[in-house]
């Protein structure tokens, strides 16, 4: 899991990467701010999950991405009605999946099948 979860923050990254250097950059601040969600929370993942002995550095990816994941749907409903743009769709699913599977991956357990965080024991208990 954690290797699908690297190639898709990465596919994300260069997805937005894409995006921003063909369309231009964000000119309102909080797209501005948003757009740099989009990269770099994909980014610091990818080291979390390559770290995946450090417990502290998961959980702040964790967040991040819990984070994103609302900041893509805020943008979501604000740009309604959405661009007939072919790649739409495809981006809007590698977005908003992204941040889904970065956080189960990140709070599961590691290689000893024990939970990496308390979420995860919490979650595990219920």
């Amino acid at each position: 899991m954690k290797r699908v979860t690297i190639g898709l923050n990465v596919i994300s990254l260069a997805f937005t990467l894409f995006v921003m250097a063909t369309d231009g950059p964000a000119t309102k601040a909080a797209y501005v701010v948003f757009g740099q969600m989009l990269w770099a929370i994909p980014a610091f993942t990818v080291f979390a999950l390559a770290r995946e002995r450090n417990v502290k550095l998961a959980r702040v990816a964790a967040f991040l991405n819990v984070l994103l994941l609302g900041a893509v749907c805020w943008a979501l409903v604000d740009q309604y009605p959405h661009p007939a743009e072919p790649g739409f769709v495809p981006y809007v699913l590698v977005v908003a999946l992204t941040p889904v599977l970065s956080v189960v991956a990140l709070l599961r357990g590691g290689p000893s099948g024990r939970p990496t965080s308390k979420v995860a024991v919490a979650g595990a208990a219920s």
